[in-house]
């Protein structure tokens, strides 16, 4: 009984998607919409905020990234399906390659609110929270997988056992 005690702790530990470094209660659990409507409130906090990369823009020594803002789940995914809130931006002091942080992938950042920027789009200039990157990281995308079983109408040899096919995906 003791060791499927220590087996499922263990098993509990490592069903955290985010790196240790990101996991705990020490980050701000406020939303974006609320910190845009007063960013010197919250200047020199730590949040947690999760989204999709819009674009990268690299300098000599510096880069800057635009996100557009979800919500992160318990495991610290940002929600994309829930509804966005805005933009935000995360400012990196080291070279943040566009070929790997490239516009549609789903990241978790934590840093520091250092305050705001005014980004120009189309005519509009909009006021985006700025985080000093701490910590970042990447989500793999999501691998669709066809776990259906195909039931034909003759019978089988290997009934009630059906093989599945990874070439063509499918059981038979």
């Amino acid at each position: 009984m003791k060791w499927f005690l220590v087996f499922f702790l263990l098993f509990l530990s490592g069903c955290s998607g985010l790196p240790r470094t990101m996991q705990g209660g020490g980050f701000a659990n406020i939303n974006l919409l609320t910190v845009k409507a007063n960013i010197p409130a919250h200047q020199n906090k730590a949040f947690r905020w999760g989204g999709s990369i819009i674009n990268v823009v690299n300098e000599e020594n510096s880069s800057q990234i635009q996100v557009l803002y979800y919500p992160i789940g318990s495991y610290g995914r940002p929600l994309t399906e829930k509804k966005t809130e805005g933009r935000f931006a995360i400012y990196s002091p080291l070279f943040l390659d566009p070929a790997i942080y490239k516009e549609g992938t789903e990241i978790t950042v934590t840093g520091i609110l250092s305050g705001e920027i005014k980004q120009q789009i189309g005519k509009k200039t909009l006021t985006l929270p700025l985080l000093n990157i701490q910590n970042i990281h990447i989500w793999p995308e999501y691998q669709e997988q066809n776990d259906r079983a195909y039931f034909y109408p003759y019978p089988s040899p290997y009934f009630p056992y059906y093989r599945y096919n990874s070439y063509y995906n499918y059981y038979y």
